[in-house]
């Protein structure tokens, strides 16, 4: 029997390692790494920061919000942080589009969640998956100009996938688990492109909620929840026909 999309996906999350990887990627992993730390730590002086700090300030916590002296729960500052590393558009492009922005603070927000030292090597590892795994879910809704040109900024839709993967990864979650992470990482799954007609703050939020919505979706696979697991099969056609209202002609 054929195994589903997801139970790829789960299973190279949980089996890859650092030695299954190429040098040239890994020294790439590390660069990209270093870069979103930079892009954070400039973003940290923005507004969008601090409006944002100005509302989480009170879910203090043990996980660094970099740039400042501030400490936030791991799931704020997952967001806070990736609100900065976009902040000021210097992050990178590549894998859901501006991976790093969404894959590093999930990560280490998974490594200061984590109730085990994680290593350098592991933490790599799963920034190389997170950017893998959030391209292939961009490749799979038709790529970067089908997907953003219908409005869909693929920061936010993919980009909690690519976040669920790395910090499912730095938390060591088996294949089962990694698939939950992965399924609920669809409900945090959103972000149109409607703030370019004003200037609004909303693009650098994308990428703070797709990792902040990235770790709590591994946090609670972790935890025993479970998400979709045939949420990458075409088993959506079985709600046919639509209804005239263009719905699912499901119970409710």
């Amino acid at each position: 029997m054929t195994a589903a999309p997801l139970d790829h996906l789960a299973d190279l999350i949980a089996d890859t390692t650092y030695d299954d990887l190429p040098d040239a990627v890994m020294r790439k992993a590390t660069v990209h790494l270093l870069d979103t730390l930079g892009a954070g730590l400039a973003g940290a002086h923005s507004e969008e920061t601090r409006i944002a700090l100005s509302v989480l300030g009170d879910e203090r916590g043990d996980c660094p919000v970099w740039g400042t002296g501030e400490r936030l729960t791991p799931r704020a500052a997952a967001l806070v942080n990736g609100i900065s590393s976009h902040a000021y558009e210097v992050d990178d492009t590549g894998g859901c589009d501006h991976s790093g922005a969404v894959v590093v603070p999930a990560a280490l927000a998974a490594a200061d969640a984590s109730t085990s030292p994680v290593s350098g090597a592991r933490l790599l590892t799963a920034i190389v998956l997170g950017y893998d795994v959030g391209r292939r879910m961009l490749e799979a809704l038709g790529g970067y100009e089908a997907h953003n040109g219908a409005g869909w900024h693929s920061t936010g839709t993919c980009g909690p996938f690519g976040a669920a993967a790395a910090a499912a990864h730095v938390l060591g979650l088996p294949a089962r688990e990694a698939q939950a992470a992965l399924g609920l990482a669809s409900s945090g799954s959103a972000g149109l492109w409607a703030f370019v007609h004003d200037g609004a703050m909303a693009k650098r939020l994308h990428a703070g909620r797709a990792a902040e919505s990235g770790l709590l979706a591994a946090r609670l696979a972790a935890a025993g929840m479970k998400g979709p697991s045939a949420l990458l099969d075409d088993t959506w056609a079985v709600c046919s026909p639509l209804t005239p209202a263009g719905m699912p002609n499901q119970p409710r």
